[in-house]
């Protein structure tokens, strides 16, 4: 198999519109707490201009579960399309009350599931992240990623140019060239393999596993190339949100680290000895700006969730 490349300038709204068929475009932003409330009116009042997409969900994690937060509120304003997830209080008979992004992103698929009943193969899902800075963001996120999928892709992937993109530029893809085995070639070809941008068939969303936390796109994309799905490079051109710091940083690239061993111990490509585990704890040395010694320790454990496919039907 070999990932397509896509770019999504050839896509349109009529275009979208005409090769639908039948088939629902969902989009979801995925936002916690006010974080993003400044951001979110804007996207969704620009994708709601969009004459494909069906409807538009924000999955919300809210700092206090019982208090409605201004994100919300300006999400519904932007758009009649708009319903409101609040990720707090979905219940997922599988799961726990564990907070991540990829666990959010599970629990709206299953209430967007259990709620609209929609056909898991007519179905297609835009997941966006709204942090991204508004200069970058457009109507090609939507076009691009639903108008591959529409192409008859399973998964389409995101990619573009982006200023920092440490983990991407040196621990993702050097990593993902580190086993060598000709069922994972296709990984070293996804040009953004952490993006936050993806869509899919729903149907192919309830038959990968989310990860809960920082492993969720390693998670996904592994389980993507090894169940030799159709799969979608589309390039968005430029982008950006904020830059985390270091700290953040290095728990991020130990999670993607943690889930790329992991999915390949699980799939029976890499075996450990000797009493060898990967560990949930990220723990490290260091010297500080004042020349002290410093340590510091994260349990980092996260879930990997079975496919929503064993839940559902």
């Amino acid at each position: 198999m070999t990932i397509h490349q896509r770019d999504a300038a050839q896509f349109n709204d009529n275009e979208l519109v005409a090769n639908k068929r039948g088939k629902r475009i969902f989009v979801i932003f995925s936002t916690f707490g006010e974080r993003e409330a400044g951001l979110i009116y804007q996207k969704i009042s620009l994708i709601d201009t969009l004459k494909c997409v069906d409807a538009i969900f924000l999955s919300h994690r809210r700092v206090d579960e019982h208090q409605e937060e201004s994100t919300e509120l300006k999400a519904k304003q932007a758009s009649d399309k708009t319903t409101v997830i609040v990720c707090n209080t979905v219940q997922v008979p599988d799961m726990g009350n564990e907070k991540g992004k990829g666990a959010d992103m599970r629990r709206a698929l299953y209430h967007i599931i259990t709620h609209y009943k929609p056909v898991l193969q007519d179905t297609i899902i835009v997941f966006l992240d709204a942090d991204v800075i508004p200069q970058y963001f457009g109507l090609h996120f939507v076009l691009g990623l639903a108008g591959a999928v529409l192409q008859g892709f399973d998964f389409a992937k995101a990619s573009f140019w982006r200023e920092m993109g440490r983990v991407k530029k040196y621990v993702a893809q050097p990593l993902f060239s580190a086993i060598v085995h000709e069922d994972l070639l296709d990984l070293r070809t996804l040009a953004y393999p952490l993006s936050g941008e993806v869509a899919g068939t729903l149907e192919f969303f309830t038959k990968v596993c989310f990860w809960q936390m920082y492993g969720v796109e390693t998670g996904i994309n592994i389980d993507a190339v090894l169940g030799k799905y159709a799969i979608a490079d589309v390039n968005l051109g430029l982008y950006d949100h904020e830059h985390h710091g270091d700290t953040n940083i290095q728990k991020m690239s130990f999670g993607i680290i943690r889930t790329f061993l992991r999915q390949l111990i699980d799939y029976g490509y890499v075996e450990l000895k000797k009493g060898a585990a990967v560990s949930d704890v990220f723990e490290a040395q260091y010297i500080d700006e004042q020349g002290k010694r410093q340590s510091m320790k994260f349990d980092l454990q996260e879930k990997k969730y079975d496919p929503l496919i064993n839940i559902i039907l």
